[in-house]
């Protein structure tokens, strides 16, 4: 087993695509899609109406804390742009998942084979989301994948993916800060 010191002195590729998980891009819906990398480092987001104020709260704090510090432009936008070439990057919002499923996030609109104009990101309205939720949601969005898609591939709690692991993590981690800073 590794200690944290050690998952952090190693490095592996968690940014999609990688050598075990590389699906095209394509437009996709909450029942029928999955992740990219999003288009651009000028990261906008939209939270929708259907979000708590609480929920609101917990996504802006795991922005600021965790995605900020990157090279992403993280922007909070008061209103949503859901067609054209400017589309919002992320938009949030809540609603129905199997009671399996914390939160979900899927490509609205493919730009490229890996790129997407927008994703979606659906919190299980039957649940209270904290920081590690909305910093595991917004990181698949941004195209990081879970430790066992990673190359080369890592238990699913190895804490060299932060807080892309199953538990509750609440860092970013210095391998997705890197993989976000050679991306973006």
């Amino acid at each position: 087993m590794l200690t944290p010191a050690v998952a952090q002195a190693q490095s592996i590729d968690n940014m999609y695509p990688t050598g075990n998980y590389y699906p095209t891009c394509y437009d996709g819906s909450l029942s029928q899609g999955h992740f990219c990398q999003t288009d651009n480092a000028d990261l906008t987001v939209y939270l929708q109406g259907s979000l708590s104020s609480s929920a609101k709260s917990t996504i802006k704090s795991s922005l600021s804390s965790y995605y900020s510090p990157t090279d992403l432009a993280v922007s909070v936008k008061s209103s949503g742009v859901y067609t054209g070439s400017s589309e919002t990057d992320i938009i949030y919002q809540s609603g129905t998942l199997s009671d399996s499923y914390i939160g979900m996030t899927w490509c609205d609109d493919a730009v490229t084979s890996i790129k997407c104009d927008q994703h979606y990101i659906r919190f299980n309205k039957h649940f209270s989301i904290n920081k590690s939720d909305a910093c595991h949601e917004t990181g698949h969005a941004v195209g990081l994948t879970h430790g066992n898609n990673a190359s080369p591939r890592v238990d699913p709690n190895n804490t060299i993916v932060g807080c892309m692991t199953e538990i509750d993590t609440y860092y970013l981690g210095a391998n997705n800060r890197a993989e976000i800073n050679a991306t973006y």
